[in-house]
């Protein structure tokens, strides 16, 4: 269970906020069901929309969860499945750390660190929905995608183990994201390694999810449930014809559910890219040496010009540029299009948290959510930050991204550009 939108106080959501404690406590471990993880609505409700069909419970939905509960197992008793490079991601010692319910062993080890310390923001799926992600701003990360913003490699790759941890040590400023410092070195690993565990899992679900939803399972569907061009398809079969396609779906949906092509064609290439993500680090040149004022003039001039950063960012830098009122982020974008609306609430009961706009980052106040070290503004600008729309700065050469660090980091917050221009006072009295 866990609550979508804040309470209305005085309206129909009260109740649901006079209760919030409770079901924290609930989704932490306090209740007597066993967890389960949720199968992810939002994906599987954005291909019914685009098939324009719904799907199928037996032949669609029920496969995919029956693969995800034999390849990773439940939230309680996690798996690690057996595909090369596997141990270069997780392992199950850490996983069984993070996982079940908070406690600990006889020996004083911890477990349930996840339900801890994250479950409340991040969801037991990590699909970002926990039941005080509603709460928050910005929203929590889902981790089923596989998309990070705070990382060192290329967009398109996943973020590497030490990105992972830097996020979870430094914390997000300016989010409700806190740091994770203060806790043992192997906490923090185990904490690491089930985020990775959640994201692989997510990135195996939306695969099936593309698999099974390309079948066309119209001839085993209840006419109800049937569109009319899938009823007019099957009305002109014959009952031989529809036998056969049965059998045919029958076999592929044994074929896909099969752990060997499950782990083989679907997994293994998932985990050969969180295992070799180190691969796509963006390595970062020295800094070039050039005196600091003439290296901010240098950058201001990029950052209006050919860095085109004011576009977004606003010709003061506080994030109130011409393309400003465009943005939402990728997680956002998966259940709501802006232009066409008219499918929002059906996200909305599945449990998609209500759409904001993403605003470009105020740089003025100096808060860079990333990291503000010099590197890490760097490695925002040159591969950009994944799915959030700041596009990587392809046409500055690695001098010139040098020089906008220096003046996003030295220059900007101090710079005139807002200020009001002096003037000579009026109405000045004259003394005799």
């Amino acid at each position: 269970m866990r609550i979508s939108q804040a309470p209305e106080f005085g309206g129909r959501h009260w109740a649901g906020g006079l209760v919030l404690a409770a079901l924290v406590g609930a989704i932490v471990g306090c209740s007597s069901e066993p967890a389960q993880f949720e199968l992810n609505r939002i994906a599987m409700h954005k291909s019914e929309v685009s098939l324009g069909a719904t799907l199928d419970d037996k032949y669609q939905v029920e496969p995919i969860a029956k693969i995800l509960t034999e390849t990773f197992g439940t939230p309680d008793e996690p798996i690690v499945p057996d595909v090369p490079d596997i141990e270069e991601v997780m392992d199950i010692e850490h996983l069984k750390m993070a996982a079940g319910p908070y406690g600990s062993d006889e020996d004083g080890s911890p477990r349930g660190l996840y339900r801890q310390h994250c479950v409340h923001c991040h969801g037991i799926t990590g699909n970002g929905a926990g039941p005080t992600a509603a709460f928050l701003n910005p929203y929590p990360r889902n981790f089923l995608t596989g998309k990070y913003k705070w990382k060192s490699t290329k967009t398109g790759s996943p973020p590497t183990h030490d990105d992972l941890k830097r996020v979870l040590v430094n914390g997000v400023p300016g989010t409700a994201m806190p740091s994770f410092a203060l806790l043992p070195e192997k906490e923090i690993e185990a904490l690491v390694q089930y985020v990775k565990y959640l994201s692989v899992r997510g990135e195996l679900e939306r695969n099936m999810l593309l698999e099974f939803s390309d079948l066309d399972t119209s001839v085993v569907k209840p006419a109800e449930k049937r569109t009319q061009e899938e009823e007019e398809y099957v009305a002109s079969l014959t009952p031989e014809d529809i036998a056969d396609e049965k059998a045919d779906l029958d076999e592929v949906v044994v074929e896909l559910t099969d752990p060997e092509v499950v782990l083989e064609e679907f997994l293994a290439d998932i985990v050969e890219s969180w295992a070799y993500a180190y691969e796509a680090v963006t390595e970062v040149p020295e800094k070039p040496e050039v005196e600091l004022d003439e290296s901010i003039a240098t950058g201001r001039d990029l950052f209006f010009n050919k860095g085109g950063c004011a576009t977004c960012h606003g010709q003061s830098g506080i994030g109130d540029g011409q393309t400003a009122e465009m943005f939402y982020d990728d997680w956002t974008e998966e259940y709501y299009d802006p232009k066409a609306p008219e499918h929002l609430e059906e996200f909305l009961a599945l449990g998609a948290l209500p759409p904001r706009k993403l605003d470009p980052r105020n740089l003025r106040l100096g808060n860079f959510r990333g990291g503000r070290r010099p590197v890490d503004v760097y490695w925002r600008i040159r591969n950009g930050i994944e799915g959030a729309k700041m596009p990587a700065a392809q046409q500055l050469t690695e001098e010139e991204i040098w020089h906008v660090v220096d003046y996003v980091r030295k220059g900007l917050p101090y710079d005139t550009l807002s200020q009001p221009p002096e003037h000579d006072q009026e109405n000045v009295r004259v003394r005799n």
